[in-house]
This record gives C-alpha cells, sequence and structure tokens, in this order.
C-alpha cells in the first residue's frame, strides 16, 4: 500500500497544485460585468472637489456613463428620467484616494482591499515577479474587473550593470533604446534608481548623461520619470535631468536650493514616511524624524507633495487601504488636512499621468469618488469611515 501511495504521490501533488491555480484563477475572475457604470445624481452633500478650494455645501453630482457630466449647486439640472437619485446629507464627498507609490499592485486581492477603502488607484513602481510583457498584461487583465483599483505600472526599476534594480542598462545609447522598449511593450510611467548607498550596501549608478537620455526618452513619448532617491547628494543629478516627482524623501541634509529648483521645475514629491517610519523601528534609525522635518521644509517653501508609501517594497508593516501611518506622519510634518487630501487625489493623479481624468470632481473626468460619514477637513480619520464608493461610474461599496 505504501508502495502504490509514493507511486501516486507525484500525480496527488499535481492535482492539488492545478486545483489551486483554477480556484485561484476563477477567484480573479471574477466577472467584470457585476459593476457596470450606472446614471446617478449625488447631492445634498459637502463637496472636497481635490483641487484645494473651499469645499461646496450641498453639490450635486450629475454621472453618466462612467464620467462626471455636472459638478455645482444647480438644483435645476435637467437629468434623464429614472435616474437614481442618491441623498447625501450629512456626508462628505470626495474623488476616489490614490497610493502613488506602492508595491504587490499585481494582486488581486490587493486592488480588491485598497478599492473598497476607496483607494480606487495605485501607481506600482517596481514590478518584481513579471518581465515587462507579462506585466503590462497582467495590469491590462486586472483593469478589466471594475472591483479592483486602477493599476497604474511602472513595470521594472532601471538601474546600471549591477546596481539598485532590476532593469540594467550600459550606456546611453542602451538606456534610450530599452525606455523605448518599456514603453513600446505598455509601460505607464518609468522608474529609475539613482541609489549607490542605503544601509551601508552599495552599488553601482546610473550616470548623469544616462539619467538625461531617459528622462529625454521617456517625455518624448509622453511619459514621466520617477526616480528613487535617498541621499541629497542624488537629488540634484534628478533634478538636473528633470524627472517628474522623487520617490522616497530623502533621509539627509535637504538643500533649500534644491527645493527651489523643484518648485521651478515643478517636480514633486512623494515622500513615503511610513516607509522610514518601518525602517528607523527595525533597525533603531531617525531617518523617519528626518524625512518628517525634510517633508515639512518642502512644503513651506512651495513643494507639492504627492501621498504614497511604498506598500509591501520592504520587509515592514504597512497599511492596506486608506494609508493612515502615513498621513499621520503628513500631518507631524505640517501638513493641514487639506493639503493631504490634495496629495491623495490632484497631486497623485498628476504624478501617475492622469491629471486629465482623475484627482479631482469636475466635468468630463471620470467617476471615481468616495464618500464618507463625516467631515476629514475636521477630522482626516474620516477617511476611514466609509459610506460609499463608486469607481468609473459604478457603485462598488455602500455601507448601511
Amino acid at each position: 500500500m505504501h508502495s502504490n501511495y509514493y507511486k501516486k504521490l507525484p500525480h496527488l501533488i499535481l492535482l492539488i497544485a492545478f486545483l489551486i491555480v483554477f480556484c485561484t484563477a476563477c477567484q480573479e475572475a471574477e466577472n467584470p460585468l457585476d459593476f457596470l457604470p450606472e446614471t446617478m445624481v449625488l447631492q445634498n452633500g459637502l463637496l472636497i472637489d481635490g483641487s484645494g478650494s473651499v469645499p461646496i455645501e450641498n453639490g450635486i453630482i450629475f454621472i453618466e456613463d462612467g464620467y462626471l457630466k455636472y459638478v455645482g449647486q444647480d438644483t435645476n439640472l435637467t437629468i434623464p428620467e429614472d435616474t437614481k437619485i442618491i441623498d447625501l446629507s450629512g456626508k462628505t464627498i470626495l474623488p476616489g484616494m490614490i497610493n502613488a507609490h506602492v508595491h504587490g499592485g499585481y494582486k488581486a486581492a490587493n486592488l480588491r482591499e485598497w478599492a473598497q477603502a476607496g483607494v480606487t488607484t495605485v501607481r506600482d513602481l517596481g514590478n518584481f515577479s513579471y518581465s515587462p510583457v507579462e506585466a503590462y498584461t497582467r495590469r491590462d487583465q486586472l483593469l478589466e474587473n471594475n472591483e479592483y483599483a486602477r493599476l497604474v505600472a511602472a513595470g521594472p526599476l532601471v538601474t546600471t550593470v549591477g546596481g539598485y534594480g532590476s532593469y540594467a542598462v550600459s550606456s546611453p545609447a542602451d538606456a534610450q533604446q530599452k525606455i523605448a522598449d518599456l514603453i513600446a511593450s505598455g509601460a505607464d510611467i518609468i522608474k529609475i534608481a539613482v541609489e549607490d548607498d542605503l544601509q551601508g550596501r552599495q552599488w553601482p549608478m546610473l550616470s548623469q548623461d544616462e539619467i538625461n537620455i531617459i528622462v529625454q526618452t521617456a517625455h518624448d513619448r509622453g511619459l514621466p520619470v520617477a526616480a528613487h532617491i535617498s541621499r541629497s547628494s542624488h537629488l540634484a543629478m534628478a533634478i538636473t535631468a528633470g524627472v517628474d516627482d522623487v520617490a522616497h524623501m530623502i533621509v539627509d541634509e535637504l538643500s533649500v536650493n534644491n527645493i527651489l529648483e523643484m518648485v521651478a521645475k515643478d517636480i514633486f514629491w512623494v515622500p513615503t514616511l511610513e516607509l522610514w517610519r518601518g525602517v528607523s523601528e527595525m533597525y533603531g534609525l531617525n531617518w523617519d524624524s528626518i524625512a518628517i522635518d525634510n517633508l515639512r521644509i518642502f512644503v513651506n517653501n512651495g513643494g507639492k507633495v504627492a501621498l504614497g508609501t511604498d506598500f509591501d517594497g520592504y520587509t515592514c508593516e504597512f497599511d492596506l487601504g486608506v494609508p493612515v501611518m502615513e498621513i499621520g506622519l503628513m500631518q507631524a510634518a505640517g501638513l493641514t488636512n487639506m493639503q493631504i487630501i490634495v496629495a491623495g487625489t490632484r497631486n497623485a493623479a498628476i504624478v501617475c499621468n492622469r491629471g486629465k481624468e482623475l484627482g479631482t470632481i469636475e466635468a468630463g473626468k471620470i467617476a471615481d469618488i468616495l464618500i464618507v460619514n463625516d467631515d476629514p477637513i475636521e477630522d482626516i480619520d474620516a477617511l476611514t469611515d466609509v459610506f460609499m464608493v463608486i469607481h468609473n461610474g459604478a457603485i462598488i461599496r455602500q455601507s448601511d
């Protein structure tokens, strides 16, 4: 009996593996038609449109075919018959939130969790599991299911040979060709590493000429570039090249001159304070305090901030859903609740290269909306008290 059992064991293992893959595929392939756009009017809520403007009392929003057709206070608005009317008295209406720096964005369970929390878009800035073509194909498959947060995908982290990252270029000419290849494969954004020393680990680094040609090649094709940086000595290289945002607040002294150059070139910062808090707690460092102080200086000198956490980018714990830890640390840096909301909506949409479609509640944009039970201007924790989430014009969550 034992002999026959062990002869059959490989077949049993294969059968179990098949069933696991089959069941997982079934779970991820839930019917995308379950959440179709509806024609609806939202009325009587407090409208925070994501632009930083004064909230609108008793706002009216008309949604049709997945888009915002009207935003304002016109009580005489003509709407089609049989339109769903939703009374939001006492509630607050905001754009869907965006986490502009995550990893693990190719996992359906993560995307579902984000969307249910009202984080309707995430920007994955480094895929560790797939080739570029496989990554962008999977992104497109995940985008078909409206229950999942929208995935904006950088693909691999561009570096030099042996450098910090996974997609190596060996010269300016090689960089130009490989960036063009990434874009042709379907990249939404390009991410580069400008890193040679992190916690004592050292790597060769991209040259200034290589960084310049990467940015130029991406910009010529209409794509932005995000730069992983942790030290001030590398910030000038990214600024010179004209990157679009800096991923991670630096953890040493920040020069005001660099800030002013970033402001002049409209370069955003995605500070990932939650990452630095986790790393600091694990290793007894003060990088979180330095990052908070630097963020305060950056904002006080006119710098623009987009919300991002580096979710799943390191072995420490991260918030999945509304990034409560990141928001609290941004408050510690002196950002107001409105500044945090703008960082997580309009500004995050811009660094995702989706500013014309997302990030603010205005006519013509995609209907991604978070509705909460209280006013987050008064108490930012209200962002976690979700009443309804609308994604691409469809209600994907509604509480009693």
